[in-house]
């Protein structure tokens, strides 16, 4: 049997799916843990798609997949998106000075 492992936040700034789901309820779009997790995993696909189209790679749709479901891709989105959040806020911050 295949031992799969899941990307999971440990820092305070990090929710899980069921956190996901309770906040999109909350705001009018009734969700459970389930469709939280086939959204991230959806955009996560999308991201590891749009990459391996960008650097011109040759590599199969199931690799594709398999890569977007990896904790460490993953993780590499989040602190790729991360760090473009803290610089807007850099940004904006200055702009106010």
């Amino acid at each position: 049997m295949k031992k799969k492992s899941y990307a999971s936040i440990t820092d305070s700034d990090g929710v899980n799916y069921r956190e996901i789901a309770d906040t999109m309820t909350e705001i009018g779009f009734k969700m459970n843990h389930s469709s939280a997790r086939n959204y991230v995993l959806r955009i996560m696909s999308k991201f590891a798609e749009e990459l391996v189209e960008q650097w011109d790679l040759d590599v199969p749709d199931s690799d594709v997949e398999r890569i977007s479901k990896s904790p460490q891709f993953q993780q590499g989105i989040c602190d790729v998106l991360q760090s473009i959040e803290s610089q807007r806020a850099k940004t904006k911050s200055g702009m106010r000075k």
